[in-house]
């Protein structure tokens, strides 16, 4: 027996086999991946990749357990409850599906995700048995998704000419991407007597349009236990294949319905809370008490200081700043003052800061340091007149050399953090006078 005659089943086995090809056939080696994979019965390399690392037919059992819960009530009788059920999948839901993408899943769009491991239904029917037809057809799609590995997708998928070449009886249709390939499909689900009488009509329309149309051994998401079947469509002229899909739903288990779904007994009104939303809860409880526990004391540095009738105390850098640098930055200050008096948004926060500046210049030097003259001329005493205004460019300049110089002379703290906020809110609205 050739190498090439061999029809292997793992992934390795396709590889060896390719290489064979290649030798063979002297073909590039990618191609030689296509050709080993469709030897065995896949579409290509990357669909045998996909399901083989994945899904092969010896792999573990599933091991994430989903919730899918629709509460009811009767308004007849005033009776209501919840139908409950679970659905093993091999991937956990949130790397099949995103919240935001639930609203373009078939089947789920009413549905929200509650944790990890458990989704609700938004709308309530109006007895138990609708409740638990609405879940299994959650369900399912999450069973589709699982199995083929497709994500759902508001995209389109129709040949070119729009609703005039969509498929003839196109029924409870949806539209899935598949993440390997880059390439969307369409799911159809007519039922099972429409689709007959219009199947010459179907593959006439694949014909024309060079499109892949094929029914998987699987029943279907719509209504397979009310006589819906499962089509799916797909641009065959890009070199998409379906037999990728159509054999992972021929290994698949039987769809979920209302006669076989695993069913979870809950009190009428009793509380559930499945191990995704137990975890969730204590990973915030931990989260809770991590946050409330006191953060250990580094080196201090801030320093409590209250001036005469200034009320209760407050808190400044322990670091003084010399005084030159003081009256520079007051400069700074004043000039964007001076010029600022009529846009408050500037005005109220540059007053703010040099207030908070001119109390904690008085901490950090007595009168030897700084003499009165001095102190009063720092962060005050500034004059409208004398000067061509300048423009809001520089003064954004301006205040971007104060913060540097806060930032320069102060240690990283509350108080100065609160202080480069007020000049950063100032320079936005400078900024927004262009």
């Amino acid at each position: 027996m050739s190498k090439t005659d061999v029809q292997p089943s793992s992934i390795e086995g396709i590889k060896r086999l390719a290489k064979a090809i290649s030798k063979r056939d002297a073909i590039p080696h990618t191609k030689a991946l296509d050709t080993a994979s469709q030897v065995s019965g896949f579409g290509n390399f990357q669909h045998a990749h996909r399901l083989l690392s994945n899904r092969s037919a010896d792999a573990a059992p599933a091991r994430h357990v989903v919730y899918i819960s629709t509460f009811w009530r009767d308004s007849e009788t005033r009776t209501s409850g919840r139908e409950t059920i679970r659905v093993f999948l091999s991937t956990p839901l949130d790397e099949m599906i995103k919240p935001t993408q639930y609203r373009y899943a078939h089947k789920l769009g009413r549905f929200r995700r509650h944790a990890s491991d458990h989704v609700i239904d938004e709308y309530r029917p109006d007895s138990a048995s609708a409740a638990l037809a609405r879940a299994c057809g959650a369900a399912r799609v999450l069973q589709f998704m699982d199995i083929t590995g497709l994500r759902p997708s508001k995209a389109r998928v129709e040949p070119r000419g729009g609703y005039s070449a969509r498929l003839p009886g196109h029924d409870h249709g949806s539209v899935w991407f598949d993440p390997v390939a880059k390439h969307h499909v369409g799911a159809d689900e007519p039922y099972s007597g429409s689709a007959l009488s219009k199947m010459a009509e179907r593959d006439a329309w694949a014909r024309q349009h060079n499109w892949s149309l094929a029914k998987p051994d699987w029943a279907g998401m719509y209504f397979p236990e009310g006589g819906s079947e499962l089509f799916l469509y797909a641009d065959a002229s890009k070199g998409y294949s379906l037999e990728g899909l159509l054999k992972a739903l021929s290994k698949a288990c039987a769809a979920i319905v209302p006669e076989n779904c695993d069913r979870v007994a809950i009190g009428a009104h009793a509380p559930f809370v499945t191990p995704g939303e137990k975890a969730a809860a204590e990973a915030k409880r931990a989260k809770d008490v991590q946050r409330k526990a006191p953060s250990p004391r580094g080196p201090k540095t801030t320093v409590e200081y209250r001036l005469p009738l200034s009320g209760k105390p407050r808190r400044r850098p322990k670091t003084a700043m010399p005084v030159d640098a003081h009256a520079k930055i007051g400069s700074l200050l004043k000039g964007v003052l001076v010029d600022m008096r009529a846009r408050a948004g500037v005005y109220k926060r540059i007053d703010a800061v040099r207030s908070e500046l001119d109390d904690w210049v008085q901490c950090e030097h007595d009168r030897q340091a700084m003499s009165d003259a001095v102190f009063f001329d720092l962060y005050y005493g500034e004059s409208s007149t004398g000067g061509k205004p300048e423009t809001g460019e520089q003064h954004v300049k301006n205040l971007r050399l104060a913060q540097s110089m806060l930032a320069q002379h102060y240690p990283d703290c509350a108080p100065l953090r609160d202080l480069m906020g007020k000049i950063d809110l100032a320079v936005a609205s400078l900024e927004k006078m262009g």
